[in-house]
């Protein structure tokens, strides 16, 4: 029979094996718990991939709110320079988006502006509040609750992958105990 080739082939062929009397099971378990490791590490590198995706797609959410935010600094525009910023990072393998409000002190030597910029808390799971952002501009507001909506989507679709992450890890353990507990099966007296 010639070697299985697609995913519906393989997965028959286990099922086949699963059942025949003529084939090494020793051979076909270590062969089966091996795939299965490959699998889940595979998998887990593939999530790593995955948050990098999202990183990037919020990374072009923060873009779109600083080219509104910049587009509203030049001297043709009316109202006051945004207050509000956002940035995303990977702080520790971790995906994070951040609102902040910033402050312009005008330096001691008049020329230019000190910012300080302080952190806005989410106060909802995946999105921050619409109070968080009353200190915002009219021309703000709109643009912040576009991004934040996106990044809400964004948040979510992470905590999906965090919480896939925790169960191909709780199945890699999983595997070892099923390894180890074939490893101490007694075999059958005669």
């Amino acid at each position: 029979m010639s070697k299985p080739k697609t995913i519906q082939e393989i997965t028959d062929k286990w099922h086949e094996v699963a059942r025949a009397g003529e084939f090494d099971h020793h051979q076909g378990r270590r062969m089966a718990l091996g795939q299965c490791r490959q699998y889940l590490q595979s998998l887990s590198k593939s999530l790593d991939m995955e948050r990098a995706r999202l990183r990037y797609l919020a990374q072009r959410l923060s873009d779109h709110f600083w080219a509104h935010n910049e587009a509203h600094r030049t001297k043709e525009t009316r109202g006051y320079p945004g207050h509000h910023g956002c940035r995303v990072r990977m702080l520790h393998g971790s995906l994070e988006m951040h609102w902040y409000y910033n402050t312009f002190v005008r330096v001691k030597n008049g020329k230019g502006h000190a910012v300080f910029s302080e952190h806005i808390r989410r106060a909802l799971k995946h999105r921050y509040s619409k109070p968080a952002f009353n200190r915002a501009h009219d021309w703000e507001r709109p643009i912040i609750e576009e991004t934040e909506a996106g990044f809400e989507i964004v948040r979510i679709m992470n905590a999906n992958l965090t919480h896939m992450r925790r169960l191909v890890r709780a199945n890699l353990k999983q595997l070892d105990s099923l390894e180890a507990h074939f490893d101490g099966l007694r075999p059958p007296e005669s």
